[in-house]
């Protein structure tokens, strides 16, 4: 029996997959009170010039502009002059300018005024490619896309490395923002939401770098991002993105107070230390844990590691076997000991041979039988805390001598000062230990946070001095 296949709708748009994509995976819209607070940051419409929108989505940050101007009616040069948004997906743009029609007609415009003022002010078009050049815009407002290159769909990718700065690409919002400051008068501002990890993350230094040649940090404030959006990308209705928001205002008189740089902001406030402390850093020793690879090859189940000799294999952990009450668990796998300089036990590289091909390939090492990370500094001769890199709370678990985490977990163990490690367990799960550590980690997504070594050896603690 045949299948009769229907014939495409000659009526519907034809829609480009990429933008298509693009959008399911940027559309994260603002809500009102927000918008408000954003334009009030910017002081629109005090603010003198035009006001750009440069991810214009449904036209919510266009609306309320225009809402702030006195206009007189059915004036499309006067309104065109001080507001324009840019947006590449066809359907988001459409639906700025009904939302921005509407508006107009019901200050009392003509219908075919309002209409033609939209259509001018909404320019559907992608804002990095070739985008505006100029620098025209006095304000720029708005809620710039989010999205890690590495997902981009391959024809962004290859349009974006013609015409965004190799450090401007990690992102698409560090490229917007890059984009925004070049169009920004000398005298403007910049007020938008962004994600927060362009101003700490490593891979946007250059980027705090260039903008911060022409303009400096004025306000920064946290966003709640369970009330700060509408239609959150894709995920479930109600829940916020994976992101944790801030209100971000740039200008170039703010360089004097807050200058932005390569180096990591700090949102939530200096790193101070309270009277009475001292980092940790400078009483005991941080290391992160080795990272050796999927399970099975550098280190893999005790009970699988029988033909192996017993002096080349040291008991090692992860989080996993944590328990609910921060204890840890008797280890159940080994890792497998190799030194650079030095062909390991015929066993071994046996093993190894025959297991090494489910590394991938930035795990591969020279000689082959070399870990994917060295730890053979670590101090396994003493007892030790171990401290897991994601969690929702500072947790802090006894770590016997001889037993290795890994997994980029993190370890405090007691300096030549002998601290001894109990005084050192106790100032880490103190409150006030605990309260810095919610305010100034980086957060993460469930409420779960990025412990790393700079952050841990900065940590204030407080050491009882001996009676």
């Amino acid at each position: 029996m045949q299948t009769s296949i229907a014939p495409p709708d000659l009526f519907l748009p034809i829609r480009n997959p990429d933008i298509e994509a693009l959008h399911a995976a940027t559309a994260c819209y603002t809500t009102d009170p927000v918008v408000d607070a954003v334009l009030d940051l910017a002081g629109w419409p005090r603010a003198r010039g035009r006001l750009l929108d440069p991810g214009a989505g449904d036209g919510v940050f266009l609306e309320r502009a225009i809402a702030r101007l006195t206009l007189a009616s059915n004036d499309v040069d006067a309104l065109a002059d001080r507001v324009e948004g840019w947006e590449i997906h066809p359907d988001a743009a459409q639906d700025a300018r009904i939302r921005i029609a509407r508006h107009l007609e019901n200050r009392g415009w003509r219908a075919a005024t309002a209409k033609s003022a939209a259509d001018r002010i909404i320019i559907e078009a992608d804002f990095l490619a070739p985008g505006p050049i100029e620098r025209r815009y006095s304000v720029i407002c708005g809620n710039p896309p989010f999205f890690r290159r590495a997902n981009l769909p391959e024809r962004f990718k290859l349009l974006y490395a013609e015409t965004v700065p190799e450090y401007a690409r990690a992102d698409i919002l560090h490229s917007f923002l890059d984009r925004c400051t070049e169009v920004l008068t000398d005298d403007g501002v910049l007020a938008c939401v962004t994600s927060d990890r362009w101003l700490f993350n490593q891979n946007a230094s250059k980027l705090r770098e260039s903008i911060g040649r022409r303009f400096g940090i004025a306000e920064l404030t946290r966003l709640d991002p369970a009330s700060s959006f509408y239609r959150p990308k894709q995920r479930t209705r109600g829940t916020p993105p994976r992101i944790h928001p801030v209100a971000v205002l740039l200008g170039s008189d703010a360089r004097r107070t807050r200058p932005l740089t390569r180096e990591p902001i700090e949102i939530d406030g200096p790193m101070t230390l309270a009277p009475g402390t001292v980092p940790l850093g400078s009483v005991a020793e941080v290391r992160i844990a080795p990272w050796l690879g999927p399970q099975g090859v550098f280190f893999l189940r005790a009970s699988e590691a029988s033909h192996l000799p017993l002096n080349e294999l040291v008991p090692c952990v992860d989080t996993d076997d944590v328990t609910k009450e921060d204890t840890l668990r008797p280890p159940a796998r080994v890792a497998v000991r190799t030194q650079r300089g030095s062909e390991p036990h015929s066993a071994v590289l046996a093993h190894l041979d025959s297991t090494l091909g489910a590394l991938p390939p930035r795990a591969r090492q020279t000689p082959r039988w070399a870990p994917p990370e060295n730890w053979g500094p670590f101090p396994l001769n003493r007892e030790a805390l171990l401290i897991p890199r994601i969690a929702q709370r500072l947790r802090v678990i006894r770590l016997p001598a001889g037993v290795l985490p890994i997994n980029h977990n993190l370890s405090v163990c007691s300096t030549e000062a002998g601290i001894p490690l109990d005084v050192l367990a106790a100032a880490l799960v103190s409150d006030e230990a605990q309260a810095w550590i919610r305010q100034h980690a980086p957060r993460l997504e469930n409420g779960y946070l990025s412990i790393t070594t700079k952050l841990l050896r900065r940590l204030p603690v407080r050491i009882p001095t001996a009676s």
